[in-house]
């Protein structure tokens, strides 16, 4: 049954009818607008953490823009049609947050939906180098902070952070995953939380 859960809600083309509804409930010109997004009439193409994605809301599918045959994550989905649906336009502030510091985030961001640092801090234990070179190559940039600071492009009006402590003999490597601290008008938490598993995901996946 566990497995059967997994496979339920691995692929953007078992997402629930409903949120294609929400999209679809919102004029695609304010939508685009809202998101930082490009509408032809027809489509919505979003960057989403250093890949495009094109949204059909006619058929109800979403592709990467470039390689339309890779299969799209069912969180990646969720992330699109959340955003485009409901994003207010807001522009990043530049402020980082945490997900838990989030409005309703100290409730939402535990057990099942903790934010997944420890995999990340894993990962790059003895190979912090690499998650510089990773950073790099999706767009993101160094700044000042922790041992190594970076700050990402989720979406265009909602960047991410990633701060990571090296270990030692005694203390594990540890990293914290930020966000804009104006996430919130783009996203709602479950939004904000699969975009945090798509760049863990992004970060620790083997090519």
């Amino acid at each position: 049954m566990a497995s059967s859960r997994k496979e339920l809600f691995r692929w953007a083309d078992q997402i629930p009818p409903e949120l294609w509804t929400d999209l679809c409930n919102r004029s695609p010109q304010q939508a685009a607008e809202a998101v930082g997004a490009a509408w032809d009439g027809k489509s919505f193409e979003v960057p989403l953490i250093g890949a495009h994605y094109t949204i059909d809301p006619a058929n109800q599918r979403i592709k990467m823009t470039n390689d339309a045959d890779h299969p799209v994550s069912y969180q990646a989905g969720v992330v699109l049609l959340n955003t485009l649906a409901i994003s207010k336009g807001v522009p990043p502030s530049g402020r980082m947050t945490v997900p838990q510091e989030l409005p309703g985030g100290r409730m939402f961001f535990v057990g099942a939906h903790a934010v997944a640092t420890k995999p990340l801090a894993k990962r790059f234990e003895k190979a912090s180098a690499q998650l510089v070179n990773r950073a790099l190559e999706i767009g993101g940039e160094m700044i000042e902070g922790a041992d190594i600071a970076i700050r990402l492009p989720g979406l265009p009006y909602v960047p991410l952070y990633i701060l990571y402590w090296r270990g030692d003999q005694e203390i594990p490597a540890r990293t914290v995953i930020g966000i804009d601290d104006r996430a919130y008008f783009h996203l709602d938490l479950a939004g904000v939380f699969a975009l945090t598993n798509i760049l863990v995901f992004e970060f620790c996946r083997v090519d």
